[in-house]
């Protein structure tokens, strides 16, 4: 292939010399240059620059500052970071593994930001977690700092600013400085509903989330976006008749958790959890504010049961949400490769190892995202465990349901 290509770009440059005028030059000579241009160690591969098969991405990345009344100059910031470029990585990385400034107090609790540093005033345009959630400091003075943050407001909140970016002042004195673990990071992607676990300054695996779907009557559903560090490992609790397992906290209420199933007794006694009414939401919006995770594991064996044993409790890992404010997702090139089962596979995978196959059946076909509606692919449907890039008409769903516009 690669002598394909470098003949396939020697031709083509031949052609060029060939239409173009000799200016006087002796013909030896110019049969020199094209007798020269053919010999095989003339061109190096690496020189010949060919696009990688590339993911879904943003079709314009935004950061979060960018609309923000004071705009950030620090080099290594969440708010200066590019939402959706899992590409660069080790900017990524950076952002992970930076010391997190929280607000003293209480994890369960909320601080009401102020509209101007003064005492007196009760004009308060957003909420802070404190201890866990992340604060953007922009500027001090004196006893007061100008800080940036997604507003945490939870049900019931006489501030009432559900999840939006906003800017206000603190009291100085209220500020600490946290470390973080270096092991492992997460990003959550609200765009895309993904979960990204980030190790040693590389994407290391991706899991299909759910996050917060607000209605305009439980506008406070919509998981906030910023930065956090995972304060608790709170365990299993309920929510109506369904069993969240292995929660950590992030802000508040808002946990990490298993996707939620309903508990079944069965007829000796035992009983057997069923996930199917919420794990076909994965990949949407579909929770009350809480990141569900899957249980089946990825490739690289990662799920909601690893991160309850893997991420550091102290110190704590930070946790990273993109907002969907203004984006919009754009189309894999196609190109990119997918991957199934030519012995009756029924779904369609990211992995050619995908541990819900048996490995017998190991390497899976590949075929590539741009055959992905033709047959026998188009009755293919997504792999819940490894996370395989949506269809041409998921993807245009995903733009049309985003309504925070900037």
């Amino acid at each position: 292939m690669e002598k394909l290509l470098k003949r396939t770009f020697v031709l083509l440059l031949t052609c060029v010399l060939l239409c173009m005028p000799l200016s006087g030059a002796p013909a030896e000579e110019d049969d020199l240059i094209i007798t020269d241009l053919l010999d095989e160690d003339f061109i190096e591969v690496e020189e010949i620059s060919l696009d990688e098969p590339r993911p879904a991405r943003d079709v314009i990345f935004h950061t979060p500052n960018e609309r923000s009344d004071v705009l950030c100059d620090h080099e290594t910031c969440f708010w200066n970071l590019r939402m959706g470029d899992l590409e660069n990585e080790a900017a990524i990385w950076a952002v992970l593994t930076q010391p997190i400034t929280v607000l003293k107090g209480s994890e369960r609790n909320q601080h009401k930001v102020q509209a101007r540093p003064d005492d007196g005033c009760t004009d308060y345009v957003g909420c802070v977690t404190y201890a866990s959630q992340g604060v953007h400091v922009l500027k001090q003075e004196g006893e007061w700092s100008l800080i940036e943050a997604y507003s945490t407001c939870t049900e019931g909140s006489s501030v009432g600013v559900w999840a939006e970016p906003f800017q206000g002042w603190v009291k100085t004195e209220l500020l600490e400085e946290k470390p973080v673990s270096d092991e492992y990071g997460i990003v959550i992607d609200k765009l895309q509903q993904r979960l990204y676990v980030f190790k040693a300054g590389k994407l290391f695996s991706t899991l299909m989330c759910s996050t917060g779907f607000p209605r305009e009557d439980t506008p406070f559903n919509e998981t906030p976006a910023g930065e956090f560090i995972a304060v608790s490992w709170t365990g299993g609790f309920w929510a109506g008749s369904l069993f969240c397992d292995m929660g950590i906290r992030i802000n508040d209420g808002i946990l990490m958790h298993e996707v939620p199933s309903i508990i079944r007794e069965n007829d000796d006694g035992t009983e057997t959890k069923d996930y199917s009414r919420c794990e076909r939401y994965l990949g949407e919006k579909a929770s009350h504010g809480c990141i569900r995770i899957q249980k089946e594991k990825t490739p690289e064996g990662v799920n909601m049961k690893w991160l309850w044993d893997n991420l550091s409790r102290k110190p704590y890992t930070k946790v990273i949400i993109w907002d969907e404010i203004g984006r919009e997702l754009g189309y894999p090139s196609t190109d990119y490769p997918l991957y199934y089962n030519t012995n009756k596979g029924k779904q369609y995978h990211s992995s050619p190892t995908c541990t819900l196959v048996n490995s017998r059946y190991w390497p899976l076909t590949e075929f590539t995202w741009g055959e992905l509606e033709d047959k026998p692919y188009a009755k293919l449907t997504r792999c819940p465990g490894c996370a395989p890039q949506l269809r041409e008409a998921e993807i245009d769903t995903v733009n049309s349901k985003n309504t925070r516009k900037p």
